[in-house]
């Protein structure tokens, strides 16, 4: 039995996650479990990002570039899978007051805040996701934190070149959630 179809039928056993990678394919890759597979088809449960069900996959075996598996993505997807209803919760959102200084007001009532990430974007191009720590008229400091809720480390940007913001979005939501539970046994 070929490594690969090894890493097929332990997922399968065991529902353990993968991720599926094509040659060509624009897309990416597919995360999730292997329903059944043969010589020639795979065909798994897919997930979203967000840890939700989200069709059949099925391709030719022979499309596989390579596989991932026991990797810290499939590790925090199996986190998201298990907890994903938590992320439909948006819970409350404070009044955001717009004045002539907006970027420097929404800072300023996030700033602090460890219970929402924000999304700010920078040029009307780049976002940097995470907690706002410090404001000033001038600049900010912000803890990023990445897609999958890994600490990013201190970013400082300065208040002018914000030209929008995201909060507590559903990216946004994941990213906590990941944060929280990388976080909670340190």
């Amino acid at each position: 039995m070929s490594i690969f179809s090894e890493i097929l039928e332990r997922s399968k056993l065991n529902s353990e996650l993968i991720g599926l990678w094509k040659y060509n394919d624009d897309d990416g890759f597919w995360c999730g479990s292997v329903i059944d597979y043969n010589d020639e088809i795979i065909t798994i449960q897919h997930y979203t990002k967000f840890g939700k069900k989200d069709g059949i996959f099925i391709a030719q075996s022979s499309d596989i570039e390579s596989v991932d598996f026991n990797d810290d993505y499939a590790i925090a997807m199996r986190y998201l899978i298990e907890n994903a209803n938590e992320l439909d919760n948006q819970g409350t959102i404070d009044q955001i007051i717009l004045e002539e200084d907006w970027q420097y007001e929404v800072l300023n009532q996030v700033s602090g805040s460890v219970e929402k990430i924000v999304s700010v974007e920078i040029n009307g191009d780049s976002y940097y996701s995470g907690f706002v720590q410090r404001v000033t008229e001038v600049d900010f400091v912000m803890l990023c934190v990445g897609k999958m809720g890994e600490n990013e480390g201190l970013v400082l940007r300065k208040v002018a070149d914000i030209t929008g913001f995201k909060i507590n979005d559903l990216d946004n939501r994941k990213r906590l959630m990941l944060y929280n539970w990388r976080n909670a046994n340190k």
